[in-house]
C-alpha cells in the first residue's frame, strides 16, 4: 500500500505533512535502552541465583522466587514494548497509519498490566529479603510485614482495577467496541503516587538499622549507597507520575506513551538490579582472584558485607526457610550492634 493512501491516527499540525516512510521516532533509542537494561538485569539476576544456589548452597527463599517472577515480568514488559514500537509507539500519531493504532494501544495496555505486577513483585523481593535478615527485631518485623501487606494490597487492587476499568476489557484499547469505561482520571494518579511512596518506604526501611551498625561512617555510607542506587527507580516512578497530566492533555498519544514506557522500563529494571546487588560481595569473594580482584572484593565486602547461607535457630521461619542470608560486616571486635536485633543474626565468618 503506497503512502498516499494511508491515513494517520490524527490530523497533523498545520504545515506538517504526514510521513509514513521514514518518520522521526524514538524506536532506536528505546530499543537500545531496553536491551541495555535487560542485559544488566539478566546478569544481576543470574549472579544472585548462582550465588544463592551454588556459592552459599542455601535453600531458595520467598525473596528468590519473587526475584525470578519479577525478572519474567520485566522481560514480558520489554517484549510488549518492542511490539508497541513496531506498531508506532515513539512516532507522532499523525505518522502512524490508522490501521496500526488499535494494535499499538492493545500491546501498550497489556504491557501496562505487566508493569503493575512487575513493580509490585520487585518491591516484594526487597521486603522478603529484609525479612530474612532483620526479622529478629520485633519492630523491624512489623514494619516489613506492613510493607508486604501494603504492597500486595495496592498491587492487587491496582491490577484488577486497571484491567476491569473498561467493560468489556477490549474497549480499553479499542473505543469502537460497545461498552463503557470508568473515568480514567484517577487510576494513573493512584498508581503513580502509591508506587512512588512504596518505593521510598522500601528503600528507606533498612537505613536506620545500617546507621546502628558498629562500624565507621565511611562504611555506613557505602552500605547506604547500595540502597541509594534504588533511588533511580524512585525518581523514574516520580517522573512517570509527573508525565500523567501531560499525557492526558496532549492527544499525540503514541509520542507521549513512548516516554512513559522509557521511565517505566528504568524503574523496574533498576529496582530489580538493586535487589540483586546485595549478593555481589559473596559472588566477588568466590569468583575473583589475584591482587587487584582481591582488593575489589575486600572493598565490596567492607562496604556492605557478604551475604551467606547459614542454618540458625532464628531463620527457621515459614517465610525465610531454614537457610537464611545474613550480612557479613568486618568489625574489629566482631560485636554486631543492630538495634533490637540479636547477635546471631549478624554472622562473622572467617576468611
Amino acid at each position: 500500500m503506497t503512502s498516499q493512501w494511508l491515513v494517520g491516527g490524527m490530523p497533523p499540525p498545520p504545515g506538517v505533512e504526514p510521513n509514513f516512510i521514514d518518520p522521526y521516532d524514538h524506536m532506536s533509542e528505546n530499543i537500545a535502552l531496553h536491551s541495555t537494561l535487560l542485559t544488566i538485569t539478566t546478569l544481576a539476576v543470574g549472579m544472585r541465583l548462582y550465588t544463592r544456589a551454588i556459592i552459599t548452597k542455601a535453600k531458595l527463599g520467598v525473596d528468590d522466587y519473587f526475584c525470578v517472577i519479577s525478572y519474567c515480568l520485566v522481560v514480558g514488559f520489554s517484549v510488549f514494548m518492542f511490539l508497541c514500537y513496531n506498531k508506532g509507539i515513539g512516532r507522532h500519531l499523525w505518522n502512524v497509519p490508522v490501521q496500526y493504532v488499535v494494535d499499538m494501544l492493545k500491546f501498550f495496555t497489556i504491557g501496562s498490566y505487566i508493569y503493575l505486577l512487575a513493580s509490585g513483585c520487585v518491591k516484594l523481593t526487597f521486603l522478603f529479603f529484609y525479612y530474612r535478615i532483620f526479622a529478629g527485631s520485633t519492630r523491624m518485623r512489623y514494619l516489613i510485614i506492613a510493607g508486604i501487606v501494603l504492597t500486595f494490597g495496592f498491587t492487587t487492587s491496582l491490577f484488577f482495577g486497571t484491567v476491569f476499568s473498561c467493560i468489556p476489557v477490549e474497549r480499553a484499547w479499542n473505543p469502537t467496541v460497545p461498552g463503557h469505561c470508568l473515568n480514567p482520571i484517577y487510576l494513573p494518579y493512584v498508581s503513580g503516587i502509591s508506587s512512588s511512596a512504596l518505593d521510598l518506604y522500601t528503600l528507606v526501611l533498612p537505613v536506620p538499622v545500617v546507621v546502628g551498625l558498629n562500624m565507621d561512617l565511611k562504611r555506613k555510607l557505602k552500605v547506604v549507597a547500595v540502597f541509594g542506587i534504588g533511588l533511580f527507580a524512585c525518581a523514574a516512578s516520580l517522573v512517570r507520575l509527573g508525565m500523567t497530566p501531560i499525557l492526558r492533555s496532549n492527544p499525540d498519544a503514541s509520542w507521549n506513551l513512548s516516554w512513559m514506557a522509557v521511565w517505566a522500563t528504568v524503574e523496574i529494571n533498576v529496582g530489580l538490579t538493586c535487589a540483586c546487588l546485595m549478593l555481589l560481595p559473596a559472588f566477588l569473594n568466590h569468583v575473583l582472584e589475584g591482587p587487584i580482584m582481591d582488593s575489589m572484593s575486600r572493598l565490596f565486602s567492607g562496604a556492605f558485607g557478604r551475604i551467606s547461607g547459614r542454618r540458625t535457630q532464628e531463620s527457621k521461619s515459614p517465610i525465610g526457610g531454614h537457610d537464611t542470608w545474613v550480612p557479613y560486616v568486618q568489625q574489629r571486635d566482631s560485636d554486631s550492634q543492630f538495634k533490637g536485633i540479636n547477635s546471631h543474626q549478624m554472622t562473622v565468618r572467617a576468611q
